[in-house]
């Protein structure tokens, strides 16, 4: 058999990686060709790098990438580099961002062990293939001057904030690549198995600042004020003079918390020596008490208080002789521009400028927004006397842009300090994003990439993926295993599902294995196992209850591994496995028995056993799971989560942190009765507190304090379109579904859900508008009408019947009593 080898990819020809003053190098790529007689037409490319790129065509930036993956899925982008070619000379530049693999640093990006970059012209036969792909006809060089700074206090994940040195001794020295070479034979492959990008290209849009603060300067605060917030747009020679050896320091506001890149443009000045510092933060606060960790956070707009954050610094390199120092090859621009490679998460930015011995003009700060494109369809609208109508849609409005701002190329937990796509915030988060539109394609590629994290000899995937460093909390596992059966509730795409149940499986037998004689699941106490569960105060600094630890039985991990297997019994019944989902559901059942015989004190469930539990050891969590995984329902469901609430809010039991909210409305909810109507107002008070503080998106929690966006704070999504207005489905994908709103809660509401989930990323579908107001006599008249697609039946409780409605009739309406309990 002959040999074969993939010579797809290019490197620098000595590159190193045993540097420390860096998480990584800028590695540049150049090509230049001449065109003759072009007429524009589309020519693609697929480009991919390890571990990031920028593609430059002529000047113009025309992508970034690739997606997030790792060595088990790496992306390409398939990108049309047509409209930027021109008849005659042609530059092509890339600059790829290669992390280091042999470091812990920049955990949220995972690359394999080989740096690279990757172009291939997907047509057999294009007149530009041999300009265009991978060889040794590109040039290459290394950014010396560019170092991803490490000793940055406030960054323990990321590592991609920019120390840039004057090029003055550091030229770009361009050298011919080398190709690698990988076997592709007898079974090899290299290491990156790539896939076409999954996902859609980021939504930007340019935008700018809302305000200024705190001006440090000899020029006066009406020409900062004018020139960065009033004039929008500058003129080109209308550029603000900031004197030589002059310092200056301004603090910039946006209106809300963002996910930007941002450019700073320059006059270039006439020599080296001045120094741009850019200091990215989400608040004023008072000193941290463990940077970044433990923060003391208040009004998040006192402009008393100092800014804290990462910083960018940039020293300028003023006119070169040597144009080979120029990235673009442009020697001629009067500019000089700094971009930071990545985009940035701010509301606040500080500049310092230290001007050095010629005048600096400052230009313009251009920025772009840069997101998701999160389409949303949905929308919640409510008619509340008072300031209220005006709080609900604050609500609704944070939750959305906390959501986008947590969105990117993965789900992140936070996007100013990890970036890192979490099982249990990826499975609210999902759930968010089904609610406001029908597109799945981030949920489904984070389900895959946490999915490919699994390890055999653990018996669970990892707690984030894809991630630098692998880490394991065994509670995760079930919520990813939980996601899965929510994507198949939404979507009813069994074949999707089905290839991740052999997964599910041995997660299941993970935790099957240590039951012991009481029946009990047992929590391990080992290096790589991280039994976390939520953050509270009572559980510093690593949100594991003491009682657990300490005994080494948690019954939170009991109850939710009880509550996935009878999820995951319903799924394998839904697709055609009912002997698998008899033996969950049996393992369910012994678990919930054993929880009642152990963990139940006469009064509340105890974070362990009862009998090794003291008074420390008690929980809103176990209160709230113990419902959730059935072994509490009706008045003594509703009777433990009233007291357990109540007991809460007076301190005496540890209360739930943001994170578990969401289960908790799942659980006042599944209780029925009137108990979710009597606590849904008073349980939005932490989030009232946060407007009132001037947050713009929901913080990761009140303990630490650490992040201003969190998406597992947007529980508002979930409450006001499944439970408020009522709309579940009955059948999986929505083929049919349930409407039971909660009249009593709002007078009046208007309101549309995206029903019909349709094929993979598709936006087309069906929308349910519904909307009530008040009559006499306690009553209310309830309309709904289907906006497109075919029709779908609606089971309504209250009135004990199923309409069939049409996208192309009017709406029905009908009559029930505000009064009466439809939980």
């Amino acid at each position: 058999m002959a040999l074969s080898f993939d010579s797809s990819w290019m490197w620098y020809p000595s590159f190193q990686e045993d540097r420390e003053d860096t998480s990584g190098s800028i590695v540049g790529f150049r090509r230049s060709f001449f065109l003759e007689n072009w007429t524009r037409h589309p020519v693609s490319i697929h480009i991919t790098a390890d571990t990031r790129y920028k593609l430059y065509v002529n000047g113009h930036e025309v992508a970034y990438g690739p997606v997030k993956g790792d060595t088990s899925l790496w992306f390409y982008d398939e990108v049309d580099i047509g409209p930027y070619l021109k008849q005659g000379d042609n530059r092509i530049l890339v600059r790829v961002l290669r992390l280091f693999y042999g470091t812990t640093y920049a955990p949220s990006f995972a690359r394999s062990a080989f740096g690279g970059l990757r172009i291939k012209v997907p047509e057999d036969y294009s007149p530009l293939k041999s300009q265009l792909e991978s060889s040794t006809e590109w040039e290459t060089a290394i950014d010396e001057a560019t170092k991803l700074r490490v000793d940055e206090p406030e960054d323990a994940f990321l590592h991609i904030y920019e120390h840039v040195t004057s090029r003055g001794n550091t030229a770009l020295t361009w050298i011919p690549t080398v190709l690698l070479y990988y076997k592709d034979s007898t079974g090899n492959a290299p290491p990156w198995n790539l896939s076409s990008r999954r996902i859609p290209e980021f939504e930007m849009k340019s935008t700018g600042f809302a305000a200024i603060h705190n001006i440090k300067s000899s020029l006066p605060d009406h020409a900062w004020k004018h020139h960065l917030i009033d004039c929008t747009v500058p003129k080109v020679d209308s550029g603000l003079v900031l004197p030589a050896g002059t310092t200056h320091r301004i603090d910039l506001e946006m209106t809300n918390h963002t996910t930007a890149f941002l450019s700073f443009h320059f006059q270039r000045p006439t020599q080296s020596g001045s120094i741009l510092r850019v200091k990215y933060s989400e608040c004023y606060e008072d000193q941290p008490e463990d940077a970044p960790w433990i923060r003391r956070k208040g009004g998040r707009c006192d402009y008393r208080k100092e800014l804290y954050g990462p910083s960018d610094i940039y020293e300028f390199e003023g006119h070169q002789p040597d144009h080979s120092k120029n990235w673009l090859d442009d020697d001629e621009s009067p500019y000089e521009v700094y971009s930071p490679f990545h985009w940035r998460t701010f509301r606040f930015v500080q500049l310092e400028i230290e001007v050095g011995s010629s005048d600096l003009v400052f230009h313009r700060i251009d920025m772009k927004t840069v997101h998701y494109p999160l389409h949303v369809e949905a929308d919640f609208h409510v008619a509340q006397s008072g300031s209220e109508s005006a709080f609900w849609q604050r609500m609704w409005d944070t939750s959305v842009r906390t959501l986008r701002n947590c969105m990117h190329d993965c789900y992140e937990d936070c996007p100013f300090y990890e970036q890192l796509q979490y099982a249990m915030d990826t499975r609210s988060s999902a759930l968010f994003t089904y609610l406001l539109s029908r597109d799945d394609r981030l949920a489904r590629q984070a389900i895959v990439q946490i999915h490919n994290s699994f390890q055999a000899q653990k018996g669970l995937t990892a707690s984030r993926a894809p991630s630098h460093r692998q880490q394991f909390i065994p509670s995760f596992s079930l919520f990813w295993a939980c996601t899965v059966c929510d994507h198949f509730e939404f979507f009813a795409d069994g074949d999707f599902v089905r290839t991740f149940m052999p997964v599910i499986d041995a997660i299941l037998a993970y935790f099957d294995r240590t039951v012991n004689t009481d029946g009990l699941v047992t929590s391990k106490t080992e290096v790589g196992i991280w039994n976390y569960v939520d953050w509270t105060t009572q559980w510093k600094p690593h949100g594991i209850p003491p009682g657990a630890k300490r005994v080494g039985i948690s019954t939170f991990t009991n109850q939710l591994y009880a509550y996935t297997l009878q999820k995951v019994a319903k799924l394998a019944t839904a697709l055609g496995r009912p002997s698998l989902a008899v033996e969950y559901g049996q393992r369910s059942s012994s678990i919930v028995a054993a929880v009642l015989d152990h963990c139940y004190d006469g009064s509340f469930f105890t974070d362990t056993l009862a009998t090794e539990s003291s008074s420390v050891d008690r929980s809103q969590h176990c209160q709230v799971w113990a419902v959730l995984s059935g072994i509490f329902t009706g008045d003594i469901a509703r009777d433990l989560l009233h007291r357990s609430l109540t007991s809460a809010r007076a301190g005496n039991i540890v209360q739930e942190s943001t994170s578990m909210s969401f289960y908790t409305f799942r659980a006042l909810s599944l209780a029925g009765g009137s108990l979710y109507d009597e606590w849904f107002n008073e349980l939005w008070g932490p989030w009232r507190a946060q407007l009132e503080l001037n947050l713009t998106t929901w913080i990761e929690d009140g303990v630490s304090q650490r992040s201003d966006c969190h998406a597992w704070g947007s529980v508002a999504i979930y409450e006001l379109l499944v439970e408020v207005l009522g709309i579940r489905p009955v059948e999986p994908g929505f083929t049919a579904i349930e409407l039971r709103p909660r009249t009593t809660l709002f007078s009046q509401v208007n309101a549309r859900v995206p029903l019909s989930r349709g094929k993979e990323g598709s936006n087309q579908g069906k929308n349910l508008r519904v909307y009530w107001e008040p009559l006499a006599s306690n009553q209310v008249q309830v309309s709904i009408k289907l906006e497109g697609g075919d029709s779908i039946k609606v089971y309504v409780p209250d009135l004990d019947r199923t309409l069939v409605l049409d996208g192309k009739e009017q709406e029905s309406r009908f009559v029930i009593d505000s009064g009466k309990d439809i939980s």
